[in-house]
């Protein structure tokens, strides 16, 4: 039940960070600047949360989120390209979440023009279809 309602999140700010990049961001404008952020930070906490409890149905104690995927990797569910995207995204979480003082507007840019929330969107779902195949369900 928690991964599919995770999977709506991801999709849905997925969605609105699209409309963001078809529409334009005036990235002088800080509330433009503040929304695109805060869309990202909620879809990257969302695919946290997707591993963390793929982690834990799966029986992997992990401690913080790059361990996490490290542990994914190990158990075949991520490749190494794959493992190396979600890491940045960790990480860029990381410092939208608590370092909002030192956001490089050009970094986010670059996030919102590459669309790699669309990457991290896509091995998610791919880690769902893998568990349904595996007949791992999410109580």
């Amino acid at each position: 039940m928690l991964l599919a309602k995770l999977l709506e999140t991801i999709a849905a700010h997925v969605e609105l960070l699209d409309e963001a990049a078809r529409r334009g961001v005036d990235w002088g404008d800080t509330l433009s600047l503040y929304a695109v952020l805060h869309a990202l930070q909620v879809h990257a906490q969302a695919v946290i949360d997707y591993l963390l409890r793929t982690c834990s149905l799966l029986g992997a104690s992990v401690e913080t989120p790059l361990a996490c995927v490290q542990a994914l990797q190990q158990r075949g569910l991520l490749e190494g390209g794959e493992a190396d995207m979600l890491r940045r995204l960790i990480r860029f979480r990381n410092i939208v979440l608590h370092q909002y003082g030192s956001i490089d507007v050009e970094r986010v840019k670059r996030v919102l023009e590459g669309r790699g929330y669309r990457d991290a969107a896509l091995v998610v779902r791919r880690i769902h279809e893998m568990l349904r195949e595996k007949g791992i369900e999410d109580p």
